[in-house]
């Protein structure tokens, strides 16, 4: 009898200390979760603010105060992409642009001008080509400019340092690309005299020697 109480009493303790230290193995992972919870909380939190960190490179040209690259919020929106420009010009035609339309890296961003305002510059360039004609044909040196004026007194001279891409447009023989080469390269380095004008890609000698009258240096 001895024998077989003795028999219980280890079976019954060998239950015992089975269940305690089942109860304290779940103990032990009950703690360790919360800390397993933090650890994804903080790798989602430094995710989330890599995601934030993240930018694309855009162009924005056109009618806004300061044509140029620049780098804005991958998730940002046309129109914060205009605001990093400056905003938009007096002239610009912002119901012609999706304002909410989302950026995506390497997109160019042109904002046009009113057809008013188009109308006029085409007026301008007209007048221009037709002035700088007049001016060709005569012989006098350093005429040109009276020529101009005497045939068309809207032809005006053109700050080449302040002035932005849709003014610079109304030289004779400056398109919308060439007027923002003119931009990005005065961007790198302000002008000093109309000859550093030969430093924009796609201006030589010649188209020079057409500028030269209408442009000056601010």
């Amino acid at each position: 009898m001895q024998a077989k109480a003795k028999k219980f009493i280890f079976i019954s303790a060998l239950i015992v200390g089975c269940i305690i230290t089942s109860l304290i193995s779940t103990k032990d992972k009950a703690k360790t979760l919360p800390a397993s919870n933090l650890s994804q909380s903080a790798q989602s939190a430094v995710t989330s603010k890599a995601a934030q960190a993240k930018t694309v490179r855009v162009q924005v040209s056109g009618a806004v105060l300061e044509p140029g690259i620049y780098d804005v919020p991958v998730n940002c929106r046309v129109e914060e992409a205009i605001a990093a420009a400056g905003g938009l010009t007096e002239n610009a035609d912002s119901e012609r642009v999706n304002l909410v339309r989302k950026v995506r890296d390497g997109m160019q961003i042109r904002v046009p001008v009113q057809k008013a305002a188009r109308t006029s510059r085409t007026q301008r360039k007209n007048a221009q080509a037709t002035a700088g004609y007049s001016a060709s044909s005569t012989k006098k040196v350093g005429s040109t400019r009276a020529g101009a004026g005497k045939n068309n007194s809207a032809v005006q001279s053109v700050h080449i340092n302040s002035a932005s891409a849709g003014e610079l447009q109304q030289l004779p023989g400056i398109g919308p690309a060439l007027a923002q080469r003119i931009v990005e390269t005065r961007n790198s380095g302000r002008f000093t005299s109309a000859e550093d004008l030969l430093r924009v890609p796609g201006i030589g000698k010649a188209k020079l020697a057409k500028l030269r009258d209408y442009v000056e240096v601010d």
